[in-house]
């Protein structure tokens, strides 16, 4: 199990909602990009052939400063994904997955309460043999609204979250066990179902693409990420 930073004076970061998980596996602040855990795209740099929801994916729609990572759309077919896939062959990417723990993001969705979450960002884990390992969508906006949705060998799990997801920072987890996950809403439970992965170890994916709904581009209509970590 990779660490990503040494965990050192952070007792106040506990995981919202779920308790008895104390030990911090991966933490990332994005104060860089830190390629070793994650790469800026999917298998291949802004390649036609590399689609991932409908888009290529282009590190020069990443951008890390401030204490976020910012990703976003250029064009209906140009798009942005941060990929923690250690099976992706890019060079130097050791990356990052976990079976059993609690994985949360703090992830600003563009958009307004009454036009709903623009584009196709998502915050997600999936297994390396998909659908048999499971793919599990923590946060997916969807044609404006929010879902959280799980993919396997038997089909979906799928739930419309309720509420105005966009416009401001939100945290987003999910505790995954054997044989089950929750999800959770800024600390509150919001979806709960039964798994059959088998607890296949996940990777974690952030990324924008497009789908039907509205559309914004460029970084006014980007997903922001404050934060990534893991407990176990």
């Amino acid at each position: 199990m990779l660490t990503v930073t040494p965990v050192l004076g952070s007792a106040h970061r506990v995981p919202l909602g779920v308790g008895g998980l104390s030990h911090l596996v991966f933490d990332d602040d994005f104060d860089t990009l830190n390629t070793a855990v994650w790469t800026p795209y999917w298998f291949n740099d802004c390649n036609p052939k590399s689609v991932m929801n409908n888009v290529k994916t282009c590190s020069s729609n990443i951008k890390v400063a401030n204490g976020e990572a910012v990703l976003q759309l250029t064009d209906a077919e140009s798009g942005a994904l941060l990929s923690t896939n250690p099976k992706d062959g890019v060079r130097g990417h050791a990356g990052f997955e976990f079976t059993s723990g609690y994985a949360e993001a703090r992830i600003y969705f563009p958009g307004t309460c009454s036009s709903g979450i623009p584009n196709w960002p998502a915050w997600w884990t999936v297994g390396q043999r998909y659908p048999r390992t499971g793919e599990i969508d923590i946060a997916e906006p969807l044609a404006g609204d929010m879902w959280s949705v799980y993919h396997s060998a038997e089909g979906r799990k799928k739930r419309t979250i309720a509420g105005c997801w966009a416009g401001e920072y939100h945290t987003y987890g999910l505790h995954r066990k054997a044989g089950a996950n929750d999800v959770y809403y800024d600390g509150r439970l919001v979806h709960s179902y039964a798994t059959n992965d088998g607890n296949s170890p996940h990777y974690l994916i952030l990324n924008v693409g497009v789908s039907v709904g509205p559309r914004i581009f460029g970084e006014q209509g980007s997903m922001r990420v404050d934060y990534v970590r893991v407990w176990q």
